[in-house]
């Protein structure tokens, strides 16, 4: 599934315009976290977490380096859906002539 899914954003990323640059970036942390995982999970058999942390009775999920970079991808993904939205909200539409 990581194969499948980095392909598909290595053709998204080949697709996009340099300028794009929140969405490129957000491909390429998606894709780099991906692999990480999937190297790990080849290597290992499954994913070595080892960010754990606590707060008095708290409990945060474990999470790794390639989580990390996949979640960041993510919320970049959806800031820049947002603000692509409020661009083109902005654009004057032009009328057919």
């Amino acid at each position: 599934l990581a194969c499948v899914i980095s392909l598909m954003l290595i053709y998204f990323l080949y697709k996009n315009d340099v300028g794009q640059k929140i969405q490129n970036s957000a491909y390429a942390l998606i894709i780099g976290g991906a692999l990480g995982n999937m190297i790990d999970r080849t290597y290992h058999g499954f994913v070595v977490d080892f960010f754990d942390f606590y707060w008095d009775i708290y409990h945060y999920p474990v999470f790794n380096v390639a989580d990390v970079a996949i979640s960041i991808g993510a919320g970049l993904l959806v800031l820049d859906a947002f603000k692509n939205r409020n661009e083109s909200a902005h654009k004057p539409k032009q009328e057919d002539k």
